[in-house]
């Protein structure tokens, strides 16, 4: 595939050219080009832009459709229905609050909801939260979409002590806010580590997506007043839904990681 840009034609990797093409038109989207609502690229300004037939135009823009970043309305043409979440990782901010930001509405499905003794959880979680036996966590499965597209799987699991009266119905809007005003606990910060996984059959069903594709896994443990476990989450992030971008510079100046965070 080459793609045309100020006359010249530049060669790109050896991805199958919809794969390449889904790449340049999501940095198209998630630019200052276009906004939330303004009508998008037709295919035939697609096949002339990029030098791609009108298939590959058509099943690009098909796959950006089912990703809930565009929106075709039939007879009119195709909208932007919502950016890439791109956030701060070195930021504290819910899904909710980067989803809204984005310019979509935010929403948490439950899938789970239970109390019970930190003994029946895996013994690596209790470490991480650093609680006995008999102390009682809350247990909870997630799945959070954005503008009913599913977007994040969440496990998450929390110290029943700091929030004791948690009931099912608060855990469909942001658990930080909940965190914060309800139970005036101090976040400050968390420990996480991202990496590459293949989603598998059950989660592919729930983010409605094809068994097998890669995604991004994050694994985080909350902490309050500094360095108290508050919970332990692992969230699976939706393939080419979020954008995770490091800007690297000398070791004495600031460093910044950017990407989405799912409180």
């Amino acid at each position: 595939m080459r793609c045309k840009k100020g006359g010249m034609h530049m060669m790109i990797n050896k991805d199958p050219i919809y794969q390449q093409l889904n790449r340049l038109l999501r940095q198209k989207i998630s630019g200052d080009e276009y906004q939330v609502g303004d009508k998008f690229l037709t295919e035939r300004m697609i096949c002339e832009e990029y030098d791609v037939s009108r298939a590959t135009a058509n099943k690009s823009l098909s796959s950006l459709v089912s990703e809930g970043l565009l929106e075709f309305r039939k007879g009119v043409g195709t909208f932007i229905r919502s950016k890439p979440s791109v956030g701060k990782l070195l930021k504290l901010t819910s899904f909710t609050e980067n989803a809204r930001h984005a310019g979509y509405e935010a929403k948490s499905v439950v899938l789970r909801f239970e109390r019970l003794k930190a003994k029946n959880i895996e013994a690596a979680i209790s470490e991480k939260l650093q609680v006995g036996p008999e102390e009682d966590i809350y247990r909870i499965e997630r799945l959070r979409k954005a503008n009913d597209v599913p977007m994040i799987l969440e496990h998450r699991y929390i110290v029943a002590d700091y929030c004791p009266d948690l009931f099912e119905q608060s855990l469909k809007d942001s658990l930080y806010r909940l965190f914060t005003d309800k139970y005036d606990l101090n976040i400050t910060g968390t420990d996480e580590t991202i990496s590459a996984v293949t989603i598998t059959r059950e989660e592919a069903e729930l983010l409605e997506i094809e068994e097998g594709k890669a995604g991004f896994l994050v694994t985080s443990v909350g902490y309050i007043d500094e360095h108290i476990p508050l919970w332990w989450e692992r969230t699976i992030h939706k393939p080419d839904a979020f954008e995770y971008r490091c800007q690297v510079r000398p070791n004495q100046a600031q460093q910044e990681l950017k990407g989405h965070l799912i409180l």
